[in-house]
């Protein structure tokens, strides 16, 4: 790529770039910002919203803030951010970025400029909506992870899907619930898996799903090829993901074959200055507090490189 200038209005010779842009504002992003306002970095940390938790009523698993909603998470994020000098939050969307050897630039929707030593992407993934209109519910009696919701699911969880991982989840849930069923969608299982779980209280089902059962707005059981109906009071259930931004794509970083973005341990993508964390670079165990914690370590490697 073509070097960047740092300056490249004459009208602002001698201003000085930004140490950091970070590119999204969920648990990663937030905590980027707050680990490089913490020594004294420039950042601007620019958000478009909604974060992907924004349809969860609650989230959880997250030491002190379990049980918190995650428009309060943010605010709160957000009103310590702005409490240091060298931030600045901006509310706008990323229309495209560029890097160079020297700097990197990103333009927003309102045509600003901003340029800085490094660019961090902590621009999330996007889940891709669940059939059977199952996404209906999805935050509510729906979700993915059972340590992030299992335990708000009720007594009679269906964990629906093939994949071996769904075989992981019913075990999981089968310390939580009092009936757990594996409804496989037509995946069969074999005897001596089918006994190993009965003996953990795992029921299987072979069946496929056709829809669900609904009763003033909840869900109540998932209907079955057959026409008959499975009564559930939640469901886990795997999704696929996209990414949540082109700009990855946009920059050339190198990706990973389950769609993230491609980084070392200290968030450093293929792209010279670039850096990504959060979801959008986690290959498995997406969670919030997991994405704050690979933003804490991307920002710390920035200050790493800006003091070397």
């Amino acid at each position: 790529m073509a070097t960047l200038d740092l300056v490249q209005d004459p009208s602002r010779a001698g201003s000085e770039p930004l140490d950091c842009i970070v590119v999204g504002g969920g648990p990663a992003g937030l905590q980027a910002a707050l680990t490089l306002a913490r020594v004294h970095r420039s950042v601007a940390l620019v958000d478009a919203g909604p974060g992907r938790n924004a349809s969860a009523a609650h989230m959880h698993n997250v030491v002190s803030r379990d049980g918190t909603p995650p428009a309060e998470f943010r605010t709160a994020a957000r009103e310590q951010l702005a409490g240091y000098a060298t931030v600045r939050l901006v509310d706008d969307r990323v229309a495209a970025a560029e890097a160079g050897e020297r700097a990197v630039a990103v333009e927003l929707a309102s045509g600003e400029r901003l340029e800085a030593r490094f660019l961090l992407l902590a621009t999330g993934v996007a889940d891709v909506p669940l059939p059977l209109g199952l996404a209906r519910h999805w935050g509510g009696q729906v979700a993915h992870c059972p340590f992030c919701h299992g335990h708000e699911l009720g007594d009679r969880v269906v964990v629906l899907g093939g994949e071996p991982q769904r075989e992981h989840v019913a075990r999981i849930m089968a310390g939580v619930a009092e009936h757990v069923t594996w409804l496989t969608d037509g995946l069969p299982v074999d005897q001596e898996a089918r006994a190993a779980l009965a003996a953990r209280g795992i029921e299987v089902d072979e069946r496929r799903a056709t829809g669900v059962v609904e009763d003033g707005g909840r869900l109540t059981a998932i209907e079955l090829e057959d026409g008959t109906a499975l009564p559930c009071t939640g469901v886990l259930a795997g999704g696929d993901f996209r990414q949540g931004s082109t700009l990855p794509e946009a920059l050339a970083c190198a990706m990973r074959p389950d769609g993230t973005i491609e980084v070392d341990m200290l968030g450093r993508t293929s792209v010279p200055r670039v850096l990504a964390a959060g979801d959008a670079a986690l290959s498995g165990g997406h969670s919030v507090i997991a994405a704050a914690a690979a933003g804490q370590l991307a920002a710390a490697g920035i200050v790493r490189e800006l003091i070397a």
